[in-house]
Parts: C-alpha cells; structure tokens; sequence
C-alpha cells in the first residue's frame, strides 16, 4: 500500500533517512523526503514528505503532500494531500487541504482542512495564530 501512495506522489525521493539511521535535530530540504529510520526534531519540506511503515517522527512535520505509513508524534501540516495508510498512526495535529486515513490506520488528534488563509502564511506566522485561537478558546 505504501508503495501505490509513494507513486501518488509523483516526486523523486531526493533525501532518505535509512532503517537504521536515527536523526537527532531539525530536518529542512526543498524536495521529497523519505523516512525510513527515526527522526527526533521537526522535518519541514517544500516538496513531499514520507514516513514508510518503518519510519517514525517525534517532532512536527510540513510539506506539499504527506504519507504517513510509521509513526508520527506531533504536529501536521500539509498544503496539499495528507494520507495516513493502514500501516501509520499520527497522534498530533493535522492542518492539510485533503485527508485520507485508511482502515486501520491510527489518528489521534484535531483536523482543520481547506483554510487557505492559514495555508497562505509564512509557517511562523500561521502556528502563532493557531496558537492565540488556542489561548482564547481557554479564557
């Protein structure tokens, strides 16, 4: 299944953290990412990101589109498709245009789609603005 959403994404795979490779800090590229080992630290992408059914990411993840078929323990935010496959569980937050969570995957948190303003901000900004809805909702 991972392999069908991987060709979805029409991208070449341009970094790849290997199965037994674990990263410690903040991952940055500008194209498609593929994470195969673990990753502690936030990845950002201007392109896809991939977590493959071995990968795991304890930290916030961004890019154009998004696969999910590991672990991801954080926040999510994705300006076009966001699939979380039978084989992935997310538990954080999600902000994406498009959702697919297929039987059996995991998905544990809030989802807010088709916000074009928020999508549109640089990503300081938007998670500064989430964050002060946040902290009125609790007043």
């Amino acid at each position: 299944m991972l392999k069908k959403s991987t060709e979805q994404t029409n991208a070449r795979i341009n970094s790849i953290i290997g199965a037994d490779m674990i990263v410690e800090g903040n991952i940055s590229a500008k194209e498609t990412i593929r994470v195969e080992g673990s990753v502690i630290g936030n990845v950002e992408t201007d392109g896809a990101l991939i977590v493959s059914a071995t990968g795991k990411v304890k930290g916030n993840v961004r890019g154009s589109s998004v696969v999910i078929g590991g672990v991801l323990e954080g926040d999510l935010a994705s300006t076009g498709k966001t699939e979380v496959i039978s084989s992935g569980k997310v538990i954080g937050n999600m902000r994406t245009k498009s959702l697919i969570v297929d039987e059996n995957a995991v998905f544990q948190g809030q989802c807010i789609m088709n916000t074009d303003e928020v999508m549109a901000l640089p990503k300081a900004d938007a998670l500064q603005i989430e964050e002060k809805k946040d902290d009125g909702k609790r007043k």
